[in-house]
């Protein structure tokens, strides 16, 4: 081969690697300009046409769950999940058929109150709790992402919310939009994070984070030794399927995490984990499904 070929191949791959970093480059700079709109608006294509979405008026899914404890203690109990949404009432009911352990969830926001099912003999479970300290999540719609039809991005200017495009992080060793979400009123945690395949635009995971004053103590050197807690509660959403034109997960799984600071004791991981095997559009809704224990339907 003779020198100018080679010279004329070195300069050809070097062109077709400046070519591939460029677009890299682009596309790294197209995600980190990208205006949160623009992001919402993709990501409310891949639900569905603007038609179907305004079309689906409430909805009713049912399928099956299991809570787990993974640390602070040892469990693993099935049950029954339901959901019911109409506009921006919200209700999500985790049935463990009056386990006397653990009677499970029930979650609700009828658009003007929120009540919450005390799961366990001596009070809320950690999910309940978590809800009742941050009343966000049922009253913006947040909680179950897109599985219901109180999805904040589906009604942002009636929400009054404020979003922050953060652009591309790493979640779990896979690359996601991320979107911060601020409540208009207060009661929320101090960090709401929405995240977004960056294909699909779907919307894959929701973080919150929340920390809990330790208190003051008797004195002042018993304040000092008062330390806060941190509690997460990360909700993932995968398998998504076709149901009357709009994309919706089947699977979504809620993992709980609180921990003191410093570490010691105190310390709990608790995961429910939901199966939907039938969801519907547009029947009416029993208005006792917003009321605390009344039989899903």
């Amino acid at each position: 081969m003779s020198l100018s070929a080679m010279s004329c191949k070195t300069i050809l791959a070097a062109a077709i690697a400046l070519g591939c970093a460029g677009i890299g480059f682009s596309a790294l700079s197209a995600a980190k300009k990208m205006k949160p709109e623009e992001l919402v608006n993709l990501h409310l294509d891949a639900i569905g046409p603007a038609d179907a979405r305004a079309g689906m008026k409430s909805r009713l899914f049912r399928g099956e769950g299991i809570w787990r404890v993974l640390l602070g203690g040892r469990a693993q109990l099935p049950g029954t999940v339901y959901g019911a949404s109409d506009g921006n009432s919200i209700s999500v009911r985790f049935d463990t058929q009056s386990n006397p352990t653990y009677y499970g969830e029930h979650l609700v926001y009828d658009g003007k109150d929120i009540r919450i099912l005390q799961g366990f003999q001596a009070g809320r479970s950690p999910l309940g709790q978590f809800c009742m300290n941050n009343k966000a999540l049922l009253r913006e719609g947040l909680l179950g992402g897109v599985t219901s039809t109180a999805w904040p991005l589906l009604h942002l200017e009636a929400r009054g919310a404020k979003l922050k495009y953060a652009g591309l992080k790493k979640v779990e060793g896979r690359e996601l939009h991320r979107l911060d979400y601020k409540p208009r009123k207060s009661g929320g945690p101090a960090k709401i994070r929405l995240f977004f395949e960056p294909d699909t635009y779907r919307h894959v995971q929701t973080e919150y984070r929340y920390e809990v004053p330790g208190g003051i103590g008797a004195n002042p050197d018993a304040s000092a030794g008062v330390q806060n807690t941190y509690e997460t509660l990360t909700e993932t959403f995968s398998n998504f399927q076709d149901i009357d034109g709009l994309m919706l997960p089947a699977r979504w799984k809620i993992h709980y995490n609180r921990s003191n600071q410093g570490g010691g004791p105190g310390s709990m991981v608790a995961e429910w984990e939901f199966a939907f095997n039938n969801a519907v559009h547009n029947q009416p809704i029993d208005p006792s499904m917003y009321e605390l224990g009344a039989a899903a339907r």
